[in-house]
């Protein structure tokens, strides 16, 4: 096997390691059927020439999809589910510096899967997506937990962790810098009081 590309079953194994890992660390239990199909988004996300993911906003694709057939709307809203839970878990750091922050995607996202919910093609398809609707706010940290492990992280992510956590004293940040082996500690103030 190359360096430079995996298999998909080491890329599935792969996956479903961190979605299980990133559950137990986040407290978060799901069915069998939802864990699958994180691994499965992931894995999706994961292929190379799937085009830009947000090259075209979200929200019109979201309301195009309800002036399309049957078929082509489960297409549509499933896409714009996958993407909002997608890029709301991985890129939560950088959603925060857009003009759109994580709360729209993740509203845009929840109400899609529930759409999806309502008239899936399959009726096994309809607990599935109402878990995702239901528990959104559950997978994103799920995704935000795999998005912390070395395989997502740069150099400028950590030196970013480490202002907003000097700005916030969060516990999150700091629990995510201990992680990287770094220990939060603020810098003494130069003013008087």
């Amino acid at each position: 096997m190359s360096t430079s590309k995996l298999e998909t079953g080491s890329l599935t194994l792969l996956f479903r390691q961190l979605v299980r890992t990133a559950m137990a660390a986040q407290q978060v239990e799901s069915s069998e059927i939802t864990e699958f199909y994180l691994v499965q988004l992931l894995e999706g996300f994961a292929r190379p020439g799937r085009g830009e993911l947000l090259g075209r906003p979200l929200a019109l694709d979201y309301l195009e999809a309800f002036h399309l057939p049957a078929s082509q709307r489960y297409e549509k809203l499933k896409r714009v589910a996958d993407t909002a839970l997608f890029v709301t878990g991985i890129f939560v750091d950088s959603l925060e510096r857009s003009l759109v922050g994580p709360d729209y995607y993740a509203s845009l996202g929840a109400n899609a899967y529930a759409r999806l919910s309502a008239q899936p093609p399959r009726a096994s398809l309809a607990e599935l997506f109402g878990e995702l609707a239901g528990r959104f706010p559950e997978f994103v940290r799920v995704l935000a937990e795999i998005s912390a492990q070395d395989i997502f992280r740069r150099h400028e992510d950590t030196i970013r962790l480490y202002k907003r956590w000097v700005h916030t004293r969060g516990r999150r940040e700091a629990d995510l810098l201990v992680r990287r082996g770094i220990i939060p500690f603020a810098p003494p103030s130069n003013q008087r009081h």
